[in-house]
């Protein structure tokens, strides 16, 4: 087990984690997206919830329109029993806006800052005393949203020296500690449901009391101090999420949303091509997750239901893809090879924007995750190979968030317990299960391209991979400031 998952270490455990931590590289908010977006509406402003277009126009030749950008440092150090704290702040009741609540040092971005890292220590120094000098910025997460159009970026921070803190309050009534792990945990929580925009998310609120005093962390910051546990400690919390959902505009519509989308996981991904060397080729394999945009907007992707004839897996539900063979130039020739090989589908049609971290199976082989975009849905007829293919159906990438039509079952492997997932789906009167490696697969990429959560608890076998200190590197974009 990693380091920082274990107490005691002293020093040395900050100074692993922060080694750690600096490999993580958050996915990306695609701003280039809303750039387009807002050039080809016209400069319209758009809500931070929904996206959907607002009345109220941005004058021509003006800057574009930006959320406003704000910071917050989530200050970890290491507590007297050896567990990761973080810093919070008791906003004083004589604010204007959220009084008395309880929040993360921090702030707006002011034209001085030369980057979030600035802007979330120099606020930390206005409102709490603590000198920039003692932080050690070791990465940033994604940005959260509020609904005042506030883009509100965490920054992670490691405190070597407690004791060199000594907090001068500003703005601020109260400085206290929490450990880290109990955002992961489901004691002293409570959620309420919300909705916006017709969707339906969870606010979560956790009742905390120090020192005979009671405190109650919820909303955003709640949200990124459950973000970053996951992150320290390399787990999902034990609970459901189910974050707010982030949309992209219902008018960006056809190529125009599919270019966009392309633009942003190509500029915000790396494609890691064959990265482990040693691995033989008879235990490699790829799948491509081929994404198109249906009728009613919405990403859909492809699927095979398997021929029955077939030795392994017959007439199981599966993604396009199959074994490597020795002229494969890399898991993106594999995949593009094999879907050429099962349905037909011309490889000339398919951008291939990103590929996913590695599954691994029982069996010893690592499965490739190819992700790609048919742009020209009516340019793909398909041709099955019977040998191998039954079906061919396309189902919504979204339905992989969602806990409808959703099962799962608690399995063990090697002593860890796992959960495997099922989910039902029909067309045109007939009935699919989707499930196992394929399903974990369909949510990774769910999750990557939609840009939130499963609304359920993955708990993914440690054999199928995970979002390991490698991997963040592969899946991240360097946004380091």
């Amino acid at each position: 087990m990693d380091s920082s998952n274990s107490n005691g270490g002293g020093p040395q455990r900050l100074l692993d984690l922060a080694e750690r931590l600096r490999l993580y590289k958050p996915p990306p908010f695609p701003e280039d997206i809303l750039d387009q977006i807002m050039e080809e509406n016209e400069g319209k402003v758009v809500s931070q919830a929904s996206l959907t277009e607002s009345a109220t126009p941005i004058a021509q030749n003006t800057e574009k329109f930006r959320y406003k950008r704000a910071a917050v440092l989530i200050c970890i150090f290491e507590g007297d029993a050896g567990e990761l704290r973080v810093i919070l702040t008791k906003r004083s009741s004589k604010l204007s806006t959220y009084s008395g609540e309880v929040a993360l040092p921090g702030g707006k971005a002011e034209e001085g800052d030369k980057d979030d890292g600035d802007t979330a220590k120099r606020e930390a120094m206005e409102e709490i005393g603590l000198d920039p000098e003692l932080v050690d910025v070791v990465t940033f997460l994604e940005p959260f949203f509020s609904k005042y159009l506030m883009r509100v970026v965490p920054v992670i921070g490691i405190l070597h020296d407690k004791k060199a803190f000594k907090p001068v309050l500003n703005p601020v009534e109260v400085v206290f500690d929490a450990p880290l792990e109990m955002f992961l945990k489901n004691e002293n929580r409570s959620e309420e449901k919300m909705q916006w925009m017709g969707e339906n998310y969870l606010i979560h609120l956790f009742d905390y009391e120090i020192e005979h005093k009671k405190y109650l962390i919820w909303g955003l910051t709640a949200g990124i101090l459950i973000r970053a546990a996951s992150i320290v400690y390399q787990q999902p919390p034990a609970f459901m999420e189910q974050n707010p959902k982030f949309k992209l505009p219902a008018e960006v519509r056809g190529s125009q949303r599919l270019q966009a989308l392309l633009h942003h996981l190509r500029s915000s991904h790396s494609m890691p091509i064959n990265s482990d060397s040693k691995l033989s080729v008879s235990k490699r394999a790829a799948v491509l997750i081929c994404v198109f945009e249906g009728a009613d907007g919405n990403l859909r992707v492809f699927l095979t239901q398997r021929a029955s004839s077939l030795s392994t897996h017959a007439g199981e539900v599966a993604l396009p893809g199959g074994k490597t063979e020795e002229d494969d130039a890399d898991d993106v020739h594999t995949a593009l090879r094999e879907a050429k090989e099962e349905i037909g589908l011309d490889p000339s049609l398919v951008s291939v924007i990103t590929i996913l971290e590695p599954f691994h199976t029982k069996y010893g082989i690592t499965i490739i995750p190819v992700v790609g975009i048919l742009s020209d849905k009516d340019a793909f007829s398909p041709i099955l190979n019977p040998a191998e293919v039954e079906a061919i159906f396309d189902v919504p990438l979204e339905m992989f968030l969602k806990n409808n039509n959703r099962r799962a079952e608690e399995r063990e492997w090697m002593g860890e317990k796992h959960l495997v997932h099922y989910f039902d789906y029909e067309v045109g009167n007939k009935k699919y299960v989707i499930w196992a490696i394929t399903a974990a697969i369909l949510i990774r990429a769910a999750t990557l391209l939609l840009q939130q959560p499963p609304a359920f608890l993955e708990q993914r076998p440690e054999i199928w991979g995970g979002i390991t200190e490698s991997d963040m590197i592969i899946l991240g974009s360097s946004t380091s400031k």
